[in-house]
């Protein structure tokens, strides 16, 4: 899986440095020309000295620096020479300590070498346009994902070799055709906002993924568990409409909307697939537990259940017939209460799985970093109060197809949900289920 920085954006510059001689005068009319007729300097007066040097670009310092916080490695690859190519990368803010190649020496280089190279140094003088093109190409097999940046002709193999091309303005036809990017104005500091949004679209689409992922595969594993054992069909459309708006489509795009930037170092699969793996099987389970006993319970009459008429006839028009035995109303009615059973514990894992994706205190420090931002917090909240509004109006509940319970069985909901969070945070934190599945290092 691809391990270190996120983005590397490899940068191809031509840094002309000129030092030239001090200017200086003779006020004497005389010949440069001596005796023997060769050329000859007269005795010049110095007048001053002068300084040829190349201008750093505007913010280049800041974005540099805002490279280095975002986690992107910067690399300068060039062909003047490397000591100067050193000396204006240091000007531009990179560490004082880095590590410069030349071409020469790559040459000299095997291929594990040079991999090991391109990996370790930063600054790289004399390279011609093919060891560009090595140079990317062993880092993207080193899992590194890289950004070539360039202008001239020499830049188009690398930059097709990039997992991102991107050229300036001024460059060339050919380096803008091949380019996925184009720099507007030669301008640097477009980057770090457009890498940094990037690295948040990623970041919340992990967000959704878990806990949209979350759902739907506990879902179906319920769904063909409760076929083996002949029990009822676990949800109906109003159901599930319940789990996905208070569970998935709210949650997931507040969590969009609030997520930050941040350094993957995976894939974003092998950053999910940790979160999903347990809580999937861990809703399943409890799931089918909780519905089973409920529908057996009400189906054998162990205890007596509020099931009007309305319910059965509203069952009825998701069934597609009548319903008239008592054997089918006792299925009706268990199918119903365990159904509404059901329906409200997989909410409120849903509701306190977005604690976990965004943790507000330690308590829900599972896979994910304690996060500074409180409003995931505040949100769960608001959809927890949202749920009993649900259960506590009529209307509401009848149109998600929940019937009422008995207070007991309110509790037994909350404390089930209760311990499924801290069999969930366990496993979790103890990675056991990966590792039972074979999942790490996927």
């Amino acid at each position: 899986m691809q391990k270190g920085p996120d983005v590397l954006v490899v940068l191809d510059v031509m840094i002309p440095v000129d030092d030239r001689p001090d200017p200086a005068h003779n006020p004497a009319v005389t010949s440069l020309h001596d005796d023997q007729g060769e050329p000859s300097l007269p005795e010049l007066t110095p007048l001053g000295l002068l300084s040829f040097g190349d201008e750093l670009r505007p913010q280049v310092q800041e974005t540099i620096a805002g490279f280095a916080e975002a986690g992107i490695r910067l690399k300068v690859i060039s062909g003047d020479s490397p000591d100067t190519v050193t000396a204006l990368a240091k000007q531009a803010g990179l560490p004082h300590d880095l590590t410069a190649v030349s071409g020469p020496d790559l040459a000299k280089m095997d291929e594990a070498q040079f991999a090991q190279a391109a990996d370790d140094a930063t600054v790289f003088g004399r390279i011609t346009p093919e060891q560009k093109e090595r140079l990317v190409d062993a880092l993207r097999q080193r899992k590194q994902y890289v950004a070539m940046i360039g202008d001239g002709v020499n830049d188009v193999l690398s930059l097709k070799k990039a997992h991102v091309g991107i050229a300036m303005q001024s460059g060339s036809g050919a380096t803008r055709g091949v380019a996925d990017l184009i720099l507007l104005n030669d301008s640097f500091a477009a980057l770090l906002p457009a890498f940094t949004e990037g690295q948040r679209i990623v970041n919340g689409m992990g967000d959704i993924l878990r806990l949209f992922l979350s759902r739907s595969f506990s879902l179906a594993l319920l769904i063909a568990a409760l076929a083996i054992i002949v029990v009822g069909f676990p949800t109906t459309p109003p159901n599930e409409a319940l789990v996905s708006l208070l569970g998935v489509g709210i949650p997931t795009f507040f969590l969009a909307l609030w997520a930050h930037p941040a350094q993957p170092g995976k894939s974003l699969l092998s950053r999910v697939q940790p979160f999903i793996a347990p809580a999937v099987f861990s809703i399943m389970a409890f799931g089918l537990v909780l519905y089973s006993l409920y529908f057996l319970s009400v189906f054998r009459e162990v205890f007596p259940v509020q099931v009007t008429q309305g319910d059965i006839k509203a069952f009825e028009v998701y069934a597609g017939h009548p319903i008239t035995s008592g054997d089918e109303v006792k299925e009706a009615a268990a199918g119903i209460v365990g159904r509404t059973v059901l329906t409200l514990f997989r909410t409120l894992a849903g509701i306190v799985l977005v604690l976990f994706v965004a943790p507000p205190i330690k308590f829900f420090v599972a896979d994910r970093q304690l996060s500074l931002d409180k409003r995931p917090a505040f949100l769960a909240t608001g959809l927890l109060i949202l749920l009993v509004l649900v259960v506590v109006v009529t209307p509401l509940r009848e149109f998600f197809q929940l019937v009422l319970l008995r207070p007991v069985d309110y509790l037994i909901i909350g404390a089930t949900v209760i311990l499924w969070a801290l069999i969930v945070r366990a496993a979790w934190r103890s990675r056991v289920l990966e590792r039972f599945l074979a999942l790490e290092g996927v």
